[in-house]
């Protein structure tokens, strides 16, 4: 099972940014056809519909965002538990709740900037009307999804070759460029 948990995903390096965005480029066009499949929020169906929000604004806005909160995480993390990687699964569980507390204060922040925010583009306006519908549920769903990011994450670290996760990466980039133009 230690193999498993090798290398560390919590500490900053290109292995763990690698897997990240690799696990990323897998998991985030299954979401995007199953979250509006399932969802009943009027916003999340908008957010989804490249007719209304083109999927690179959708992919890219939620990597770019997502990415900053694990760097934020990972310099936590790393001053808590240092750069060793973690002893097992409770302890992998334990840093990933950490992250958790990191993506729920900038999600909260977030909406705060958001709400009080003028509504200058279509990108301010479609969130405040998002979290005016779905609430505090967002920040549970992207709770919920980052555990699913963050186990795929961990499995492509420490069982998938970096030249299969550049592919994967360049193919979800190429995938982005023909369904956004």
């Amino acid at each position: 099972m230690n193999q498993l948990l090798n290398p560390n995903i919590f500490t900053f390096g290109f292995p763990a940014l690698l897997a990240w965005t690799a696990a990323y480029s897998v998991y985030e066009p299954l979401t995007y056809l199953l979250i509006p499949a399932i969802s009943e929020s009027k916003t999340v169906k908008t957010y989804y519909d490249p007719k209304k929000i083109p999927f690179g604004v959708v992919v890219f806005g939620d990597y770019i965002y997502s990415t900053f909160l694990l760097l934020v995480a990972q310099v936590l993390i790393t001053a808590i538990k240092g750069v060793a990687a973690p002893t097992g699964i409770v302890d992998w569980f334990q840093r990933f709740l950490m992250f958790v507390g990191v993506q729920w204060a900038g999600d909260l922040t977030f909406y705060n900037i958001i709400k009080n925010a003028p509504p200058l583009t279509r990108y301010i306006k479609f969130f405040q009307d998002y979290t005016s519908e779905v609430g505090v549920w967002a920040a549970i769903g992207d709770s919920v999804y980052g555990l699913f990011w963050f186990a795929l994450t961990q499995i492509f670290a420490s069982s998938v070759p970096a030249v299969i996760q550049v592919a994967l990466i360049s193919l979800f980039m190429f995938l982005s460029l023909v369904l956004s133009f």
